[in-house]
């Protein structure tokens, strides 16, 4: 496989590997609600961390998609020398801080057991992604100055080529091999999500999304089918006899 190809391909691979995933389990688990709520107890109580790590990560989070979907805004950031010196202190401060919390965070999740084997390793494969994908950033951080500049270049135009369904790969492969090991790595936790305990947060979701779009159209339905009764023109058209 060339690799501009696996640019080109493997992020909808990921995201088919998710939607389809999250669909089986939800067939699977749909009228086992209790089962679902318990999965998501244990997903929170093995990937909260503390507060410091759920700040990181949801600022590293935002941070990545405001400059995914707004590029313009950094690039006008970082025209102040000043600014860019204070974004890409914070990205790689911050990226540290959530680093040293994921090795807490493994360690909890080490000291468990008591799932299936299967649930357990998709687990610590979420996790090990993760690590890959926070090392990568950091070292790309590290090595290859001003970042948020040039990702606004060259990866936001990637993302949106992903969106209008015409990968630029192109884009990617002419980065280093830790951009695209981030990259790649990001695609990669898409694909192991829906065999995690996290999975569970969007099965749930599923079914409170099918749960209340089938309560919309059962109420439609009976208000369209009031209508039909009260306009029907069968009372004109065929009167009752005496």
């Amino acid at each position: 496989m060339k690799k501009d190809l696996l640019f080109a391909a493997w992020p909808y691979m990921a995201l088919s590997l998710l939607c389809v995933g999250i669909a089986v389990r939800y067939l699977l688990e749909r009228r086992q609600v209790e089962s679902v709520r318990n999965e998501m107890a244990e997903a929170w109580e093995i990937f909260r961390g503390g507060r410091l790590w759920r700040a990181g990560l949801l600022l590293l989070l935002a941070a990545h998609c405001f400059a995914m979907f707004f590029p313009g805004a950094v690039l006008w950031w970082n025209r102040s020398a000043g600014r860019l010196y204070l974004l890409e202190a914070g990205g790689i401060v911050t990226g540290i801080v959530v680093l040293g919390c994921w090795c807490a965070l493994l360690w909890r999740h080490l000291g468990r057991s008591g799932k299936p084997a299967i649930t357990e390793l998709s687990d610590a494969a979420f996790l090990a992604l993760l690590c890959l994908s926070l090392l990568s950033g950091l070292l790309t951080a590290a090595l290859y100055r001003w970042a948020s500049t040039w990702s606004a270049i060259t990866l936001a135009p990637y993302l949106a080529s992903l969106f209008r369904v015409k990968p630029e790969a192109g884009l990617v492969m002419q980065m280093p091999f830790m951009v695209r090991l981030h990259v790649f790595s990001a695609f990669a936790m898409l694909a192991v999500l829906p065999l995690t305990r996290l999975g569970a947060f969007l099965v749930f979701a599923a079914d409170w999304a099918l749960s209340l779009a089938g309560g919309v159209l059962s109420s439609a339905a009976r208000a369209l089918e009031a209508w039909m009764r009260k306009h029907s023109p069968a009372g004109w058209l065929w009167p009752e006899e005496d």
